[in-house]
């Protein structure tokens, strides 16, 4: 299913503040009304979204498919998983290729591939470990202590690929492979929160890439959009958080700028123009 509500190159154009919670508040001001039509327009987008998947789709069944299971996904379609393996390898695969030449050319720094990519099924075994940190459920992570990336297949990505797309799953990766990428740059921003909305930046560039090769379908960085907003800090998240990842408006602003100006836009990260500070 493709969705077709968000448009990249509007919320890349007009999302000049951020969330809700941090729009400026002196009186009724042009830019405050200008923020507040941003708003309502971006979030009923990706509620009628949800509500088009849900009466298209029907109830997704999400399980972990063991060997060659099929996944029923609705009543009239049914999930491979050999197909979405091989959208996931080619995905990565992809990213590889692109920052091989992206890192030397914008950075001037060597590039090397991960070390490996590892998915896990938390219901079955535990995921691999970072150093003392176990794997988390419903998460994707990269670890610079092996300098691997890891993915909780049946609790995060198969869901993201089952009920988002092909392509919002590609950006779960993307953003991985984005923090695999700062590894290997000579400085790390000193907020969490600028890391998290760097990697959102490297994402975008690598989906401008390959929408350059004409492999996009009509309705991909719909579905992109809509993972970069959706998987949005809870409101009143301080941008201080060593956990904080970005409101959707600062993530989806990250990831349009990486889409529309390269990885050279990511480095060092913009903090006046992605983190709004007033409430947060």
């Amino acid at each position: 299913m493709r969705l077709r509500l968000l448009a990249l190159a509007l919320l890349s154009t007009t999302l000049l503040t951020g969330c809700l919670d941090a729009v400026p508040s002196e009186g009724d001001s042009p830019l405050r009304q200008r923020a507040q039509e941003v708003v309502d327009r971006v979030r009923d987008a990706v509620e009628e979204a949800k509500q088009r998947q849900q009466e298209e789709s029907g109830a997704v069944e999400r399980r972990a498919p063991a060997g060659d299971d099929v996944l029923r996904t609705d009543t009239r379609t049914a999930f491979d998983y050999e197909e979405y393996s091989a959208t996931v390898q080619q995905v990565l695969g992809s990213l590889d290729e692109y920052w091989s030449q992206a890192l030397p050319e914008a950075f001037g720094v060597r590039y090397s591939s991960p070390s490996r990519y590892v998915y896990y099924r938390p219901e079955e075994s535990a995921g691999p470990r970072c150093g003392s940190e176990r794997a988390p459920a419903k998460n994707a992570f990269y670890c610079p202590a092996g300098d691997f990336i890891a993915w909780d297949e049946s609790g995060l990505l198969i869901p993201y690929y089952v009920g988002s797309g092909d392509f919002a799953a590609a950006f779960v990766l993307a953003h991985e492979f984005g923090h695999a990428m700062q590894a290997r740059l000579p400085e790390r921003e000193p907020l969490g929160v600028l890391n998290e909305l760097q990697a959102d930046c490297f994402a975008g560039a690598w989906a401008a890439h390959v929408a350059g090769q004409g492999m996009l379908e009509a309705g991909d960085l719909d579905e992109a959009t809509l993972a970069v907003f959706t998987a949005r800090d809870v409101p009143g998240t301080k941008f201080t958080d060593p956990r904080a990842h970005g409101s959707g408006f600062e993530r989806t602003r990250a990831f349009a700028d990486g889409y529309e100006s390269g990885p050279g836009r990511c480095y060092p990260a913009p903090r006046g123009d992605w983190v709004v500070q007033q409430t947060r």
